[in-house]
């Protein structure tokens, strides 16, 4: 009886996504030291502002769903791995195999755009405030300068920002990777057969 041991690891490495997500967010940003974060992640996105923490309730709701047919995902993964040669497998694996990849690459462009697109159409709506664009950098850390004047403030702020992506977003990237040659795995083997 064969196996598809690749899309077994993905199904395992797809759970571990999601419970990693629970204590460590996918992306941080922190705005100066502590004044705001912001924790990014497909299945718990939350902000904090001088310590207390925030979770939008809409934004929670998308998290959840997206958090069940991730694990739904790894579920049909790991029933298709068990018996690969059944009428049904081919269909577990389809279902399957795409939504970890889906996952990055939405969680990729909607940080991008929130980074790039949004200051800029901030900048575009309100006349006078010049955010920066991006607002935070993707990886690594930049300076926000406050324009002068801001605030009735007549000096110019500087304000630290530092980003990064954590253990929890490549373990999805990995998931996706072998989600992807576990479905190669099995294209070439019913060619081999």
């Amino acid at each position: 009886m064969k196996r598809n041991w690749l899309a077994l690891a993905a199904s395992a490495l797809m759970f571990a996504t999601v419970a990693s997500s629970a204590s460590c967010p996918w992306w941080r940003a922190e705005l100066g030291s502590g004044l705001v974060t912001v924790n990014a992640d497909p299945f718990f996105t939350s902000f904090e502002v001088l310590g207390v923490s925030y979770v939008i309730p809409i934004i929670f709701a998308l998290n959840v769903g997206l958090a069940a047919l991730f694990v739904a995902s790894g579920i049909t993964l790991a029933v298709y791995a068990i018996n690969p040669e059944k009428g049904y497998s081919k269909h577990l694996l389809s279902f399957g195999w795409k939504r970890p990849l889906h996952v990055v690459i939405g969680f990729l462009v909607v940080l991008a755009l929130l980074l790039y697109a949004a200051p800029a159409a901030v900048n575009a709506m309100v006349r006078g405030l010049a955010v920066p664009t991006p607002i935070a950098p993707l990886l690594g850390s930049s300076t926000i300068w406050l324009p002068r004047g801001l605030l009735n403030i007549p000096a110019q702020v500087a304000i630290a920002v530092t980003s990064n992506f954590t253990h929890s977003f490549f373990l999805g990237v990995a998931a996706a990777v072998l989600s992807i040659a576990a479905r190669a795995y099995h294209r070439r083997t019913l060619r081999a057969e």
